[in-house]
């Protein structure tokens, strides 16, 4: 990359580490289009290279309010619906699946706002779960669904819950495209390049975090959560 892209990769890195670090999700949604303008052949495995140290610091971070019963229901409901969406994929043009599944999300937002929130009991998780690796695998927006499970949970469980159930499901992923042959050393060594950006991003999500925990969490998570299925439907659209 020239100097002018690695510092836009950098910001998009930095902001977001930053969101992912506060809300408990949003790094790809932040950081994927602008790296797909600049070096789109380092996705999705150098996203899932910074996500895995991210998310990892993230669970121990706030380690003492983890869900363990939700992660593992999340986590073998994502491993299900990783492979779903693979074969998805294989079967259904992309851009049908980015506007399904960003409807799907923006439907699930509106349901949150005008009904009765979700609580995260075994059925939901293992669901949100399922969801996460389809939405994950086919249009790059596999937080949400689990963020919207936990939008009524404290934002320490919200945040280390789901951090554990990605670094699973990072792990899972990398191992599935290094096997189809996907996954090359210089995604690994852009992504140790644009670790610092991670690094600061993540430090400072720690003020932005307690700000939120506030009383703005649950409207952070459905508003950004709406955004990203709106940006994959207009992804499915213009594509």
């Amino acid at each position: 990359m020239t100097a002018w892209e690695l510092g836009v990769a950098l910001a998009a890195v930095t902001l977001g580490s930053l969101v992912q670090g506060a809300l408990g999700f949003g790094l790809s949604l932040v950081v994927a289009p602008m790296l797909s303008l600049v070096q789109p052949d380092a996705l999705p495995a150098t996203i899932l290279f910074l996500a895995l140290p991210m998310t990892a610091v993230m669970a121990l971070r706030e380690r003492g309010a983890v869900d363990g019963r939700g992660v593992a229901f999340a986590s073998a409901g994502r491993v299900v619906g990783t492979a779903g969406g693979v074969a998805l994929v294989s079967v259904v043009a992309d851009d049908g699946l980015s506007v399904l599944v960003g409807a799907v999300i923006v439907a699930a937002v509106a349901l949150s706002v005008f009904g009765p929130a979700l609580e995260p009991g075994a059925r939901t998780t293992l669901l949100a779960g399922a969801a996460s690796g389809v939405m994950g695998t086919v249009a790059a927006v596999g937080g949400a669904p689990l963020a919207l499970a936990y939008q009524t949970r404290p934002g320490p469980e919200v945040r280390s819950t789901l951090a554990v159930v990605f670094v699973v499901g990072t792990l899972v992923s990398l191992g599935a495209l290094a096997i189809v042959g996907h996954v090359r050393a210089w995604h690994a060594l852009l992504a140790l390049e644009l670790t610092p950006a991670m690094a600061l991003g993540l430090a400072l999500s720690g003020r932005a975090a307690s700000l939120l925990d506030r009383a703005w969490l649950r409207p952070a998570i459905l508003t950004f959560a709406a955004l990203g299925g709106a940006a994959a439907v207009a992804e499915g659209l213009l594509g």
